[in-house]
């Protein structure tokens, strides 16, 4: 199992927020860097490596973070344009194998009280692709991310980026397992812009895509706000 971790962005929404210029994977969250919460989540499911992809600010990731990650071997890869999140992680397909089962994840999110167990069972049945969610309340931040719907066996039916309207309380994330039998599909397709295309793309395709429930909250940090409200509740 592989995973492959969103770097590439330049962070200047929160940079904006905080008055602070400073490369946001590498900012401190409880004076633990964001990428790490990341890195962690794929240690804590057995994956043997991780590809980064990064852009303009790579270099500062690379001299951070070296090759090696508590056992973790990591891998950089350079986006030379920001095209969208599915070619960012294009980019990183087109460097790997891909013959395993690729964790995906966005560098600026983190989960609380990951649900490690959970997700290693879901990835050993047959499956093509899995969407993280978590159940929000706030609909808001439905609105601001992406919604998801899905049968009473938990296969999606569709996603949609930025809803106006939302008919439930599913918030998509950026956490999504992959198997190895859909990457050809996503590498072969460079018009599918996000998650949400992918998604939908797949599922109506006929292969097989389900929800996830992946932690009891989620904080995608792009705002001050974003950064203090996670922050006190890893307190």
């Amino acid at each position: 199992m592989v995973g492959v971790i969103l770097a590439a962005g330049d962070g200047t929404r929160l940079n904006m927020s905080t008055g602070q210029n400073i490369c946001k994977p590498l900012r401190k969250i409880n004076g633990k860097h964001l990428l790490q919460f990341s890195l962690d989540n794929l240690i804590c499911l057995g994956a043997t490596k991780a590809y980064i992809v990064v852009g303009k600010q790579g270099d500062l990731i690379k001299e951070a973070f070296g090759g090696e990650y508590k056992g973790l071997k990591l891998h950089y890869v350079y986006q030379k344009e920001q095209k969208g999140l599915m070619n960012a992680f294009v980019e990183a397909l087109n460097v790997m194998d891909c013959d395993e089962t690729v964790i995906l994840q966005l560098s600026d999110e983190i989960f609380i009280d990951l649900k490690v167990e959970e997700i290693k069972k879901a990835i050993q049945k047959d499956f093509n692709f899995y969407c993280g969610i978590t159940f929000e309340d706030n609909i808001e931040k439905i609105k601001n991310n992406f919604s998801v719907e899905a049968d009473s066996n938990s296969m999606l039916i569709k996603c949609i980026e930025k809803p106006q309207v939302v008919t439930n309380n599913i918030k998509g994330t950026g956490f999504t397992v992959f198997g190895a039998n859909t990457l050809e599909i996503i590498k072969s397709h460079t018009e599918l812009h996000d998650l949400c295309d992918s998604f939908n793309y797949l599922t109506e395709n006929g292969y097989k895509g389900f929800t996830i429930n992946i932690a009891e909250r989620e904080f995608n940090i792009n705002t001050l706000d974003d950064l203090t409200e996670a922050e006190k509740c890893l307190k």
